[in-house]
């Protein structure tokens, strides 16, 4: 069965989603990342599409695809993170795959760089 994609894993306030936004940031294939520490166990995770990109179809598409991607590479870790991913033009018309790919590329980048998966030893 899939991770499952809890609220408390959830970016919901905007007050939440403009503090991680204050933190850190990182551009690559058409996805933007912006991080910043919290006082958690665990990732938080918001997702951005803007309007001006595609009709609510393909965003709440790109949004879900995001959402899986980001779900997958994160099951095994527990770092307290407050992620928000931003879509840029370039992956509107991406295919899931480009997208898993950005995904990961971007955090292998940034928080993930030097961090072990839960019970491995480096």
């Amino acid at each position: 069965m899939p991770y499952a994609y809890r609220k408390s894993e959830r970016l919901r306030k905007n007050t939440e989603f403009v503090s991680a936004m204050k933190g850190k940031r990182l551009s690559l294939d058409g996805l933007s990342l912006f991080y910043n520490g919290n006082d958690k166990a665990h990732f938080r995770v918001g997702i951005s599409v803007s309007k001006k990109l595609a009709n609510a179809v393909k965003r709440n598409r790109l949004k879900r695809q995001i959402r899986n991607s980001v779900m997958n590479a994160l099951s095994r870790h527990s770092l307290g993170y407050d992620l928000v991913f931003v879509a840029r033009r370039e992956l509107v018309a991406a295919g899931y795959e480009q997208i898993v790919k950005a995904v990961e590329a971007i955090l292998r980048r940034t928080i993930l760089r030097n961090q072990h998966p839960e019970g491995t030893n480096p």
